[in-house]
Parts: C-alpha cells; sequence; structure tokens
C-alpha cells in the first residue's frame, strides 16, 4: 500500500496506461495505483528474465474451459531475456511478502512481525496496540481466540524489550561469526580451499586423459577388426572392458566436478552472508527486509525461552554455540 501510495503521488502511470490499453468508461480511482497490481509485479518473475507457461491447461480438447496447474508442474526457463532486477532481490521482496501475507495494515510496522510463533501451539505470535502506558505487548493468537477452550497459553512478553533484545542477540551472533572467519582464514582457511581446488582439477584433467586414452585404444581395436587383426570375439570383449573402464573414470569425473561445483556453491553463500552482515553491522536502524534474510522464524515458549531459526547455517551454528557458553556462565555464577 505505502509503494501503491508513493506511485500515485508520483502521478507514475498505472500499467493499463502505460501499454495504451482501452479500457473503456474509466473510473474515479484511474490512474491510483492499487495494491493488488504493485503486488503483481513484486511477484512477477518475469523480470528476473525468466519465462514462464504451462499455468493452465484445457479440461479436454473440446472444452474452453481451463484450469490452473500447481506450481510444480509448471515450465519455467530462465535467461530468456535481459533481466531488470537480480534474482537476489526478487527473492528478498519475496520474503517480504510470504511473511506479510495475510497481515492487517497497521500504523505501526514491527520489525519482527510475522517470524514470531509460540512454540507449543505453532501458532502466529501477535503483536498488539501499544497500551495506554505505551507499553506493547505479543501474545499468542490461538490463545487469544481459543483460550477459552484451554487450547495454549498467553506467552505474554513485552515485545519492546523483546526486540532490543533480539537485535543485540543478531549483532552478537554476526560479530562472533566474522571474528571467527578472520581467525580461520588467518590460519589457513583461504589457503586451503585454494589447494583443495587446484588438487580437484587436476584429479579431474588426469581422469579426462584416462578416458582419452582408452577411447584411442578403442579406435585402434575397430580398426584391427576391420583388417581382420582380431577376431570378432575378441574385439567384444576387449571393447567392453574398455568401455567399463572409461564408464569408472567417467564417473569419477562427474564425482568430482559436482564436489568442485559445491565448493563454489558455498562460496558464493559466504560471500553473500558476508555482505548482509556488513549491510547490518553499519545500520543504524536496521530494516524488516534484511531482518528476514538473516532470519527464518523466532518462536516463543511458554517460559519467555527464545528459539532463534536462521536462514544461513554457520549463523544457526554460532547461535546454538553462543547459546550454550551463556547457559554455561549462568550455571557457574548461581553454583559459585
Amino acid at each position: 500500500m505505502q509503494i501503491a501510495d508513493y506511485l500515485s503521488k508520483k502521478k507514475i502511470p498505472i500499467p493499463s496506461d502505460y501499454n495504451k490499453r482501452k479500457r473503456g468508461t474509466k473510473s474515479l480511482t484511474y490512474g491510483l495505483w492499487q495494491q493488488s497490481t504493485v503486488r503483481f509485479i513484486l511477484s512477477n518473475e518475469i523480470y528476473t528474465g525468466t519465462v514462464i507457461q504451462g499455468k493452465r491447461k484445457k479440461v479436454s480438447f473440446k472444452s474452453k474451459k481451463f484450469i490452473d496447474l500447481p506450481e510444480e508442474d509448471w515450465i519455467k526457463v530462465e535467461n530468456m531475456h535481459e533481466a531488470i532486477i537480480s534474482k537476489e532481490d526478487f527473492e528478498r521482496a519475496k520474503k517480504v511478502i510470504n511473511a506479510t501475507k495475510g497481515s492487517r495494515v497497521v500504523q505501526n510496522d514491527y520489525l519482527f512481525k510475522g517470524l514470531l510463533r509460540c512454540y507449543d501451539c505453532k501458532g502466529y505470535i501477535g503483536i498488539r496496540s501499544p497500551d495506554k502506558n505505551g507499553n506493547i505487548y505479543g501474545r499468542c493468537q490461538r490463545y487469544g481466540r481459543f483460550g477459552k477452550f484451554d487450547v495454549c497459553s498467553p506467552h505474554n512478553f513485552n515485545y519492546q524489550v523483546f526486540e532490543e533484545q533480539m537485535l543485540e542477540v543478531l549483532r552478537e551472533v554476526c560479530k562472533e561469526y566474522t571474528n571467527t572467519k578472520k581467525l580461520e582464514e588467518i590460519a589457513k582457511q583461504t589457503k586451503t580451499k585454494q589447494a583443495q581446488e587446484f588438487d580437484i582439477k587436476k584429479q579431474i584433467e588426469f581422469f579426462k586423459k584416462q578416458v582419452e586414452g582408452e577411447t584411442k585404444k578403442l579406435e585402434v581395436m575397430y580398426d584391427d577388426r576391420l583388417a581382420g587383426i582380431i577376431t570378432l570375439d575378441e574385439y567384444m570383449k576387449n571393447a567392453n572392458r574398455i568401455k567399463e573402464v572409461v564408464k569408472g573414470y567417467e564417473q569419477n569425473i562427474k564425482e568430482l566436478e559436482q564436489e568442485l561445483s559445491g565448493e563454489n556453491d558455498r562460496t558464493k553463500s559466504e560471500s553473500k552472508l558476508d555482505n548482509l552482515i556488513e549491510e547490518f553491522l553499519n545500520m543504524e536502524k536496521p530494516t524488516k527486509e534484511i531482518i528476514r534474510e538473516f532470519i527464518e522464524k523466532i518462536e516463543i515458549h511458554s517460559d519467555k525461552q527464545v528459539d532463534i531459526y536462521f536462514n544461513f547455517k554457520p549463523l544457526q551454528e554460532m547461535s546454538e554455540k553462543l547459546k550454550f557458553i551463556c547457559a554455561k556462565k549462568e550455571y557457574e555464577r548461581k553454583v559459585g
């Protein structure tokens, strides 16, 4: 709605006006952007260079009726034309849309809205409007609706305190990840990766030469067979043996190439995470969008315990490590 209002104020032409389509009698709101139009544009994968076909099909060749097909049956072809946005930006927008789907438009749009879940009933944790003292509380929505039937429990907590603490936890996890990675890189990580990649490429090259050599043997044997130097049985026996050897070499090449591709994918993922962490740590006021890049969901227990589920495995591991250290310190404090 905010985007639609912005475009309307700037008098940006609506799609039908831009495409000069005839609309018959124009309504009073013609030329004003609807939020449904903005949502459709933000959800349209064609802007990433991807063409999608097969969303619908005819019931039968005799009928004019169409039925919608599930997304897994659609035909998607990437890089069919020049993209005007990156796939990364498209996915970021998609996460925000999915997280806020079905939500009411409210005056206050909180950072962790849409990410909070009840640990016990797995329902959403709602963020209530400020009370007369300006305090904002979170509460299990399922309890709010069905609490009179003994469904779940309130899970009440002060949202302002929660948000402040969560941002601090996220900063701590990001800083710890950055510091740990720097230490690993100083010690060995960068050289080790380069050495491993070089070794894998050498092995691939070796097996490719072996395939080339065995193929040449097969060609020579074929010529010998035509010249009558060897019998058909001898040729078939040795040819089958060579084909099995070649098949083994090709399997080795495939596995090594997959390993090399996996290393490259991990490097790209780490690079994306590094950029996000740098962006987040430099932000004075983090945005909902970057919070959703880091966090998949947050579960709240009835005793106020919090479980954070990160979108990146290294951050999840770092979070568990910090949680263990904090728990150990708390135990030592109580015992001591």
